[in-house]
C-alpha cells in the first residue's frame, strides 16, 4: 500500500486522516522493531517485578525500607538499560515510517544503525528540552506547557532530517509557532487514543487483581505477581509508539508547508 504526504496545507481533519494511513501502510515495515521493543519491555518489566519481591515477607516498616534502599541501585540500572535499548529502537522506527512516508524502500539494517548512532543527540535533545520546559514553568506555568508542545518535534528532525540538537529544537518551536492549537488537536486525538488503550489494559489488570484478592490475602507478595495483564501492558506502548510518530511526521510536513506559504507571501508583498 502506497503512501503519500500532503502537498497543500491541509485540515486538521485530513492530516489526521493522513497519519492514521501512514500508521496503518507503513506498521509492516516497522512491526519487526516494535516487537523488539515489546519483548524488551515485558523483560525489563518483569526483571523490575522479580527484583522488588523480597525472599521473605517484611515484619515490619523498617525492613520494608531498607530492602527498598538496597534495591533501587538495582532498579535505577535496570530501568537506565531499558530506556537505553527504547530510545535506539524507537529512533529506528522513526527512521523506518519516514522512510516510508517518502516512498523510500530503505532498509531494516540501515534504519537500526541510524538508530544507534541518533542515539546521543537524541538523548541530548531530550535533556535540552526537558531543562527548556522546566524553566519555563519555574518562571512561569504557561510558558513550560507553550514550549512543552512547540519543542517536541526535535526527534523527528535530528533523526528524520539530519538536524543538530539544538537546531532541532529551534525548528520545532519555529514551525509550530503561530499554529500552536493546529498542532495541539493532532498531537491530542492519538494521545487520547494511546491512553484510552491503557486505561482498558489497566481495568482488565484490575478485575484479574481482584479476582485473586484471595490469594493476596493469604501472601502480600502475590501482589507482585506478573501475569498476562501486566505483560500486556508493559508491550502495548511499543506498538503504539508508531502512531504517534506517522502523526509527527504529516504534522512536521503540513506545517512545513504553511511556513512556506508564508514566506512565499512575505516575499510577493
Amino acid at each position: 500500500m502506497s503512501f503519500q504526504l500532503l502537498t497543500t496545507p491541509s485540515s486538521i481533519g485530513r492530516v489526521l486522516d493522513s497519519g492514521f494511513k501512514l500508521f496503518t501502510s507503513s506498521f509492516k515495515t516497522v512491526l519487526a522493531l516494535v516487537a523488539l521493543s515489546a519483548v524488551i519491555s515485558v523483560v525489563m518489566q518483569y526483571a523490575m517485578t522479580v527484583i522488588m519481591i523480597p525472599d521473605q515477607p517484611f515484619t515490619t516498616m523498617e525492613q520494608s525500607q531498607e530492602y527498598m534502599a538496597q534495591v533501587m541501585p538495582v532498579l535505577m540500572v535496570v530501568g537506565t538499560i531499558f530506556w537505553i535499548f527504547n530510545i535506539a529502537i524507537y529512533n529506528a522506527v522513526l527512521v523506518r515510517v519516514g522512510q516510508y512516508s517518502v516512498n523510500d524502500g530503505g532498509d531494516l539494517a540501515d534504519a537500526i544503525v541510524i538508530g544507534v548512532k541518533k542515539l546521543l543527540p537524541v538523548f541530548l535533545g531530550m535533556v535540552l528540552y526537558m531543562i527548556a520546559i522546566t524553566l519555563g514553568s519555574i518562571l512561569l506555568l504557561i510558558p513550560g506547557l507553550i514550549l512543552m508542545l512547540t519543542l517536541i518535534f526535535f526527534q523527528v528532525l535530528i533523526v528524520t532530517e539530519d538536524v543538530g540538537i539544538v537546531e532541532s529544537l529551534k525548528t520545532s518551536h519555529r514551525l509550530v509557532w503561530g499554529n500552536y492549537w493546529r498542532t495541539a488537536a493532532v498531537i491530542t486525538i492519538p494521545i487520547f487514543i494511546i491512553y484510552a488503550l491503557i486505561i482498558v489494559v489497566a481495568l482488565i489488570s484490575g478485575v484479574m487483581m481482584a479476582m485473586d484478592a484471595p490469594e493476596m490475602m493469604a501472601d502480600p507478595s502475590a501482589a507482585m505477581n506478573f501475569g498476562v495483564a501486566e505483560a500486556f501492558g508493559a508491550a502495548l506502548p511499543a506498538f503504539l509508539i508508531s502512531l504517534m510518530y506517522s502523526m509527527y511526521i504529516v504534522q512536521v510536513n503540513d506545517l512545513k508547508l504553511r511556513k512556506s506559504g508564508d514566506d512565499l507571501q512575505q516575499r510577493l508583498q
